[in-house]
């Protein structure tokens, strides 16, 4: 019969065992001790960690093996590390972020990772083995930084916790040497995470079982199963890619049942984590290896990482991640942390692992280690999980819906483009939101409360409305995307000046400063100056396969293509309109100025611009600005009005964009992928 014991906060000389050396571990032991330094109390904070040896010094831990994470820091944990004085060691950071891209059915939206913020990637353990010099991990950083604040690492394996004669808790752990040793306790905080034997049910772990026996009201939290895996690609590659840029993807394929999906590069690796049903109803190791094959060869990887289904395969798991909270995980003078616990839905777990960890430590140095004061404190944060992951599964099936589904996945991005083209950097409550949702920045409460938010709404009904446009005159054009893919065009507002300037010192001249018509457009290109520019080339033939509008007949009708004195004629029989574009200079291989008659506009220019990037491959961009006919007479403003109506301004935005996006096509699929 267990003897009870009175239970305080902890005092001095007490000591506090923390099962599991990971990051919930290492943050515990890292705020319990500067908080009791705080408080003049001496508490001793042993960590028992079953990876690694015991022969590293302070500034050489190394956890080896896996630690079954995709290992991203968003900017919220990144602030939170930097306020607790946890600088990460730059051979640790395996890729900083700049971009974060979710992939829609329709296209790609790129969101800028803000300038004040910092996100990156990071490899926890020591896997995958094919890295080269000294295997700087996460997990090894926290777990010397816990050292240093005067925690004590013993290692070996927790097997079971129970109640002593005395009423305290006593562990029963197997060494390295495979001896049983005993460890008492004044409380005990269990950071073992779910993957203590990966891919089993966590809740069926002896450790596991054995506290269930010392609170029966403890249910674990419910868990699935996760595939994540790391490619052996090269810098260069990922450089070429992704330089400094992560992919969210919320679908995969009618024969492959994919719901989230993360590619993260890390140095000449990129991790990939999966999860969805294909994943959950997987048996057999051979199951994710064929899954692994499948999801690399689907046209929306291919598209963002060309021939990467022939990249080596450096490692493989199946780990479980936790899916709903653990009620009642706590008991007297013990409790668990991190994802054992609970764990932010798809996003950020190590920040949760940090909040389950920070908390703990308040409540067992100020408000007790009995099972009624961590209720009370302890409790709060379990409660903030339940509800956050309640939010955030709404949250999710509204994502699915948005990027999934192509039509409001078209209306999703229209809304996301029209905020950059015609809004402030401040005021863009659509990019906000996203923003939000693929960094993990914020809790799904809030998410949630913005996507029904007033604003948010009104971005998605004018991109519905601006959806509905496009789409009746692509149909009245002809324009038909059929095999294309669909890329971002769009040149954010704030970008447009500086474009401006590029143009006009390429081309040596200047600009018109306020045109009655003005459009720009970019896109990303992996291919060299002279592929795009024989692509451009076709401009006005009848073997090109941009531009080919039902309405207006373009045809090259002077010259060479891509040479000063080339004619492209515009024309609409119909009507008996037409108007002629004159190349009038070239710049090398990176400008080609057209300049329009005055038979239909004034001053008319179109500027096609080839431009290096910083990831090896090149930028079109395309500018396009007239001044309309005015007309001196009546009848004559009349009849150009009229022609300006027949043709409106976004037109141009329909016609340019499927331009650029065929142009992109053609080029990339000439080039060899091979790996």
């Amino acid at each position: 019969m267990r003897i009870p014991v009175q239970s305080t906060s902890l005092l001095n000389d007490d000591r506090v065992v923390i099962v599991g050396g990971g990051p919930a571990g290492s943050f515990f032991a890292i705020h319990l001790l500067r908080e009791a330094k705080r408080l003049d109390r001496n508490i001793e904070v042993v960590i028992v960690e079953k990876r690694g040896r015991s022969d590293l010094n302070v500034d050489d831990f190394q956890c080896r093996g896996c630690s079954f994470c995709a290992g991203l820091i968003s900017p919220r944990l990144n602030e939170i590390l930097e306020e607790c004085g946890l600088v990460v060691p730059a051979e640790i950071i395996q890729g900083r972020i700049d971009y974060v891209w979710i992939h829609g059915q329709w296209k790609n939206l790129r969101l800028r990772v803000p300038n004040d913020k910092q996100m990156y990637s990071v490899f926890r353990g020591a896997l995958p083995g094919r890295r080269t010099g000294r295997p700087a991990g996460l997990d090894g950083f926290l777990l010397g930084e816990a050292v240093k604040e005067g925690a004590r690492i013993q290692y070996g394996e927790v097997q079971r916790i129970a109640y002593g004669a005395s009423g305290m808790p006593e562990l029963t752990m197997r060494a390295p040497s495979g001896e049983k040793v005993s460890l008492d306790a004044s409380f005990v905080s269990i950071a073992t995470g779910i993957n203590a034997r990966c891919g089993s049910e966590y809740s069926a772990d002896e450790l596991i079982v054995s506290v269930k026996r010392l609170n029966p009201s403890f249910v674990p939290g419910k868990t699935r199963r996760a595939l994540i895996f790391e490619l052996d690609v090269g810098e260069d590659f990922l450089k070429r890619n992704m330089n400094r840029e992560i992919y969210f993807i919320e679908y995969g394929s009618k024969h492959l049942a994919v719901e989230h999906t993360a590619l993260i590069p890390k140095g000449r690796f990129l991790t990939v984590a999966l999860i969805g049903k294909c994943i959950d109803e997987a048996v057999l190791p051979r199951d994710g290896r064929q899954i692994v094959h499948d999801f690399l060869t689907l046209p929306q990887i291919d598209s963002i990482l060309p021939g990467i289904a022939a990249a080596p395969l450096a490692c493989l798991c199946a780990p479980r991640m936790t899916v709903a909270t653990a009620a009642f995980p706590f008991g007297d003078r013990f409790a668990i942390i991190g994802d054992a616990v609970g764990s932010r839905l798809n996003k950020d777990g190590l920040y949760s692992a940090h909040e389950t960890a920070s908390r703990l430590a308040q409540v067992v140095l100020h408000e007790g280690i009995d099972e009624q004061a961590l209720a009370r404190g302890y409790g709060k944060t379990v409660k903030w999980l339940v509800a956050d992951n309640r939010f955030g599964r709404t949250v999710f099936a509204i994502s699915r819906v948005a990027f999934t589904k192509p039509l409001v996945s078209r209306i999703v991005y229209q809304a996301f483009a029209t905020e950059y083209k015609v809004r402030d950097v401040r005021s863009r409550p659509l990019s906000v939101v996203l923003w939000k949702i693929a960094s993990g920045t914020a809790d799904y409460r809030e998410v949630f409360r913005e996507i029904c938010g007033y604003h948010v709404l009104r971005s998605v009904l004018a991109g519905a409305a601006v959806t509905v446009r496009n789409v009746a005159f692509e149909i009245l054009l002809g324009v038909q995307w059929g095999e294309y893919g669909r890329y971002p065009t769009v040149v954010l507002k704030e970008k447009r000046e500086a474009l401006k300037e590029q143009l006009a010192s390429s081309l040596g001249m200047e600009l018109g400063k306020s045109p009655d018509f003005e459009r720009m457009y970019w896109i990303k290109i992996r291919g060299s100056e002279d592929e795009i520019m024989e692509d451009l080339a076709k401009f006005g033939q009848p073997n090109a396969r941009f531009l080919k509008v039902r309405i207006v007949d373009m045809r090259q009708t002077q010259g060479t293509p891509n040479q000063v004195g080339s004619v492209i004629r515009y024309s609409v029989p119909f009507v008996q309109l037409a108007a002629e574009l004159r190349l009038t200079n070239r710049v090398r291989f990176e400008t080609l100025l057209y300049q329009a008659d005055e038979g239909l506009v004034d001053h008319g220019k179109l500027i096609f611009n080839v431009a290096p990037t910083t990831d090896r491959n090149r930028r079109l961009s395309i500018y396009a600005e007239f001044d309309y006919k005015k007309g001196k007479g009546f009848a004559s403003r009349m009849m150009w009005k009229g022609a300006r109506l027949l043709f409106p301004e976004f037109v141009h935005d329909v016609v340019w964009n499927h331009a650029l996006c065929t142009i992109k096509e053609d080029v990339e699929r000439k080039r060899d992928h091979t790996w």
